[in-house]
């Protein structure tokens, strides 16, 4: 008996932890650890739900002092360890429940890391039906139960997972989800005023969409060329679009003239116009996510990735 104890324990408390977390924890992730230094859709997740918790955060993507000092509150409040980086004892009591109709900062961070996955959703905290039909597939392709409701296991599985595997992050549904999109205008003309139908923002992006190259322009300094678009950049631009909320016009990509090394012809870089946002805050942007060249031209921003 004495040697058959122990494990009899171990059954017990296996057991009693499956029915404490549920079955749909058999294959979830491990929580992150999100800290000072960190950028990107998690930070913005944190930031929400700090917003959410009651804790005022700029949800900027940027994990600097401040975002850091509103953790070490939080985990002071709920009786963690104050060190200002979002793990796996600080995620559960962080996350809320979401689900359809649910409105608010909650529902921003859900929107945020569903998008992580390439679902393309307006981050406006409105959980309405794409978010709630997002939600749906994501859990299917996960082996969670598809109910649109953003629980503790579905938080786990989002957050813990590498933002590969979801549906839209190829380069065609990128540019589909781009096209589809109510704020990002895609030009049909050059802003040089030569007709070149074949390489305006709207035909690279169509191209793009129907799996094919995307073409410069026949008057450029390169001629007619063909080039793939880059998912960083098609990633970030999306990403203008659903996390940062901001409109704006698409004037050129590969197409139109300019010097003969520019980006553009290689397929890397977007002109914009007609933002909601000044020019500075569009930069500004465009470097959080990832552009190694975002320049201020006066008449429009030029974003490039690498």
């Amino acid at each position: 008996m004495r040697r058959r104890f122990p494990a009899l324990v171990a059954a017990v408390i296996a057991a009693m932890v499956a029915v404490l977390i549920g079955p749909n924890t058999a294959s979830a992730a491990t929580w992150p650890v999100i800290a000072n230094g960190d950028s990107g859709a998690q930070v913005t997740t944190v930031q929400h739900l700090l917003n959410h918790r009651g804790y005022a955060t700029t949800a900027d993507g940027r994990f600097g002092p401040a975002t850091e000092a509103k953790v070490s509150a939080f985990q002071s409040a709920n009786g963690l360890t104050a060190d200002g980086s979002v793990g796996p004892l600080t995620w559960p009591k962080l996350v809320a429940t979401v689900q359809s109709g649910s409105t608010g900062n909650a529902a921003k961070a859900a929107q945020t890391q569903l998008n992580r996955y390439g679902y393309g959703l307006v981050v406006d905290g409105d959980f309405g039906t794409a978010s709630t039909n997002a939600a749906k597939d994501f859990q299917s392709k996960h082996g969670l139960t598809a109910d649109g409701i953003v629980g503790p296991n579905t938080w786990n599985a989002l957050v813990g997972g590498s933002g590969s595997g979801g549906g839209g992050t190829s380069r065609a549904q990128l540019a589909a989800s781009i096209d589809a999109s109510s704020r990002i205008s895609l030009l049909t003309y050059h802003v040089s005023g030569v007709v070149d139908a074949d390489s305006t923002a709207q035909a690279n992006i169509t191209d793009t969409k129907n799996g094919t190259t995307a073409e410069t322009s026949n008057y450029s300094d390169v001629g007619e060329r063909e080039v793939w678009l880059s998912t960083a950049m098609l990633n970030g631009m999306l990403k203008l679009a659903t996390e940062r909320g901001y409109t704006f016009l698409v004037t050129e990509i590969a197409g139109g003239d300019h010097s003969s090394n520019s980006n553009h012809y290689k397929g890397i870089a977007f002109d914009a116009d007609n933002m909601s946002v000044s020019n500075a805050t569009f930069v500004s942007a465009c470097r959080a996510y990832g552009a190694t060249e975002a320049l201020d031209e006066g008449n429009h921003v030029h974003c490039a990735w690498q």
